[in-house]
């Protein structure tokens, strides 16, 4: 008798989390990601072949009491074995919680190569050229990683072997190609200020507020100082790291509240600084400023909003450079968080080639692996491919030339990937030719890589033809 009661007992609590669906309803935002929704039997007219596969994924994803069973599981490894419960959480010293993302980062593991950080460097410098030559002001600054500022919280298992990482080897890489920036993370550490959330992976206001107070030092702007400003610390803040450690919890993070208010006016639809576009105005004020940035830039945007007449912000990617132009922009500012520097090369900007008066005669090599392909015809083409490694160095400059019996014109492209699906090994190039530059007439169109003092081309050439 007392084994049926028992197997009756376990069979209950087996169907519980599969009944319980019945009344259960997952917190679909919970978990700072997307959860699979009940599959249809037919998509766009057809059997969804995949039915299946996703129903197993729905009842993996929102069987009952699944978020609390999460949060037990990752109360009980934090509070004992001081363990996390995700592995996109990493719980450290002291409260501390640091993204999973930043270990490479932080343990200088999986460094890009010579070759790719020269190729971030050169996007910045190709950027940076044109902001120039158009006569705005041009900035580029990396938000440092959080357990790049406060090492001292990382569990003691985390041991550091190397300081070289990709931010090390990118800031010597800007300094020779003399790229406008500042190195927020040693200012941020040299402060001895306690600038980011506890629970998030993102500085806080006064974190924003410094890094807002180098930027515009180096630009030359006017501004208001928050150093000295008077606040109060609330705890109101939701912690991204917490809530996808523990998907059901309530517990806030503190954050710093400046007195003073903010004076700027949203002029986009939306109102909303995690936007993708975000638009201000500020009466009062003089210049204009566009800024391509990431999440840093939440807690950033009210103190440069604050600062310049218009503000336009945007995350998308790959830049779209023709933005400064539209809206007038007196100034540029790209800021990236530091574990996605390796982005600077995975797409390439919406921007004119520059044309180089260079007098190249390169040595044609059969069978060398380069490729070439020309997009559909607009007013910029894109055209894009892949270098053979040996014809190139790690500095080597990538030149995409167009000729016929009358005229030359040789552009350099972005060592950037146009093609969505590349994972980009420091080899592809990309860029977008400004039709309106060449004259009438069929072209031959071929590629050339420099390595050293020696070009080279494949002889691969495709034909281009511009009407009037």
């Amino acid at each position: 008798m007392k084994k049926k009661i028992f197997i009756a007992v376990f069979f209950a609590l087996i169907c519980i989390p599969s009944i319980g669906m019945l009344f259960y309803k997952t917190d679909a935002g919970a978990e700072k990601r997307n959860i699979q929704s009940f599959p249809q039997i037919k998509k766009e007219g057809k059997v969804n072949i995949k039915f299946f596969d996703e129903l197993n994924n729905y009842f993996a994803d929102n069987f009952a009491f699944r978020q609390e069973m999460i949060e037990g599981d990752a109360v009980i490894k934090k509070a004992v074995f001081s363990e996390s419960g995700n592995d996109k959480v990493i719980v450290g010293k002291d409260g501390y919680l640091f993204f999973s993302e930043t270990m490479d980062d932080y343990l200088g593991r999986n460094t890009l190569s010579e070759r790719k950080i020269f190729s971030c460097g050169k996007v910045l410098s190709l950027l940076q050229e044109n902001a120039l030559n158009n006569n705005r002001k041009f900035l580029f600054v990396i938000a440092p990683n959080k357990n790049s500022i406060y090492p001292e919280y990382m569990p003691k298992r985390y041991i550091k072997v190397t300081s070289l990482n990709n931010y090390s080897m990118l800031k010597k890489e800007m300094e020779k190609q003399k790229i406008n920036t500042v190195d927020l993370k040693d200012a941020i550490v040299k402060s001895g200020k306690k600038v980011y959330q506890k629970l998030d992976s993102h500085w806080n206001n006064q974190g924003a507020a410094m890094a807002c107070n180098l930027m515009l030092n180096n630009l030359n702007k006017k501004h208001y100082d928050y150093s000295n400003e008077p606040y109060k610390v609330t705890k109101d803040f939701s912690g991204d790291l917490y809530e996808m450690l523990f998907p059901k919890g309530h517990k806030k993070d503190s954050n710093i509240k400046y007195l003073r208010e903010h004076t700027y006016k949203v002029t986009s639809k939306i109102n909303d600084v995690t936007a993708i576009t975000y638009e201000t105005e500020s009466q009062g004020k003089n210049d204009s400023i566009v800024m391509y940035r990431d999440s840093f830039g939440n807690a950033l945007i009210p103190f440069v909003a604050d600062e310049y007449k218009n503000g336009y912000y945007t995350k998308a990617v790959p830049y779209d450079w023709q933005i400064p132009e539209e809206k007038d922009a007196d100034t540029i500012v790209i800021e990236l968080v530091e574990r996605h520097i390796s982005s600077l090369i995975e797409g390439t900007p919406d921007m004119p080639a520059p044309e180089r008066q260079v007098n190249i005669n390169p040595k044609e090599v059969k069978n060398m692996q380069t490729s070439l392909k020309v997009g559909d015809m607009e007013d910029y083409l894109p055209i894009s491919g892949h270098v053979d490694k040996k014809y190139i160095s790690n500095d080597g400059k990538i030149y995409v030339r167009l000729k016929n019996n009358k005229h030359q014109y040789i552009f350099e492209a972005f060592p950037t990937a146009m093609d969505e699906s590349s994972k980009n090994d420091g080899y592809d190039f990309g860029m977008y030719l400004d039709t309106v530059i060449c004259d009438v007439g069929t072209y031959d169109i071929d590629v050339i890589t420099q390595k050293g003092n020696e070009y080279y081309s494949s002889g691969v050439k495709t034909e281009l033809e511009f009407e009037e």
